[in-house]
């Protein structure tokens, strides 16, 4: 299979997902216990042909899609009408008794991600980011001490070499999500010799990236989301009161402090217009900013559910451009860490390796 086909293939599964049988899905929650469960937080994490990929599979718009997830004896495949391609799911990671088991999984072969923080101070009436599909669950982040424990318990099991890739919601302030950031990093690097990777918003006190990287934090994900600050206010109500123009002083910090490429932003294609996706992308790489476009998709809990999907096609051409931007600015997701360097939720890391024909 040529590479051109394996993009349209991850393309599809992003942009669609992938439907499964519950009779399936049965013989895959021993080894995943989120897989019947909704929202991004919840993607199954997996490889197809290679390529690290992150499915939804129990949204409505998964149940539709052209791709069906099937047991094959003991294996499993993706079917789609004229094709099938083996599909390789991560194994659970080592159990450790702690609250770590409940969060922790494998993002990639060499990256374990969590999402600490469940409690947004954005998800109030009005505010809500409406892409979003995040349930408060909890309220105050996983306590940094429990949440260190459980981590040094896993990482006697686990390579150091597995990088650490941490997200979730914005709990009280940007301020105070990074003061956790902080500390929790901190704590961390008692034990841990391997890379650290956070996503959050960026804080109104940009001294607090400085302290960021003195705690020993390796790079820094800020999403932008939407380019258009009008459009973003109307989308992001509440996180939108960010302005543009801080997020790109925080870009700039960061990349200061963490060097060209280690510094990332989401931005949602099939949400916004073409041209201003390009445009931000360009932008934002001159900079050094590695920027990463992941498709709209319209999770259930969502308040865009009903909105249509990211079309594939224009989906791929956006990554190819975006390949060749990061070609041109020297900016390899091979030197990145966590989730930009994963490269599961979206499709530029594959056409930055294999450009478009």
């Amino acid at each position: 299979m040529t590479s051109e086909e394996v993009k349209k293939i991850k393309s599809g599964l992003l942009c669609l997902g992938v439907s499964a049988s519950e009779e399936t899905g049965d013989s895959l929650v021993e080894e995943m216990p989120y897989f019947f469960k909704k929202g991004f937080s919840h993607s199954v994490h997996a490889q197809v042909f290679g390529a690290n990929i992150a499915l939804s599979v129990s949204e409505r718009f998964s149940e539709v899609s052209p791709y069906r997830l099937e047991k094959v004896g003991e294996s499993y495949c993706v079917t789609w009408e004229g094709g099938s391609a083996p599909i390789k799911f991560f194994p659970r990671l080592p159990q450790t008794g702690t609250v770590v088991d409940e969060l922790a999984k494998y993002h990639s072969p060499d990256c374990i991600t969590l999402w600490p923080s469940t409690s947004c101070c954005y998800d109030k009436p009005g505010l809500k980011c409406k892409f979003c599909s995040l349930m408060e669950e909890d309220g105050a982040p996983v306590p940094i001490d429990e949440l260190a424990s459980g981590l040094k318990s896993l990482y006697e099991k686990v390579p150091h070499a597995h990088a650490l890739n941490f997200s979730g919601a914005t709990y009280q302030s940007p301020d105070a999500m990074a003061d956790y950031w902080i500390a929790l990093t901190k704590k961390l690097r008692e034990f841990f010799t391997g890379a650290i990777s956070i996503e959050f918003a960026p804080p109104a006190n940009l001294d607090k990236l400085s302290e960021m990287k003195k705690a020993g934090v390796t790079n820094v994900i800020m999403n932008l989301e939407i380019s258009n600050p009008a459009l973003r206010k109307e989308i992001c109500p509440g996180k939108g009161r960010i302005t543009y123009e801080h997020y790109y002083k925080a870009y700039e910090r960061a990349v200061e402090l963490f060097g060209r490429g280690q510094v990332s932003s989401v931005l949602i294609a099939g949400l916004q217009p073409y041209d201003d996706i390009v445009e931000e992308c360009r932008k934002m790489t001159k900079i050094g900013v590695f920027p990463t476009i992941m498709p709209f998709r319209p999770f259930d809990d969502a308040p865009l559910s009903t909105q249509p999907m990211c079309d594939p096609a224009e989906y791929i051409r956006i990554s190819e451009l975006l390949g060749q931007m990061l070609r041109e600015e020297n900016l390899a997701p091979s030197a990145m860490q966590g989730c930009t360097k994963c490269g599961g939720c979206s499709l530029e890391n594959d056409c930055y390796y294999h450009p478009g024909e």
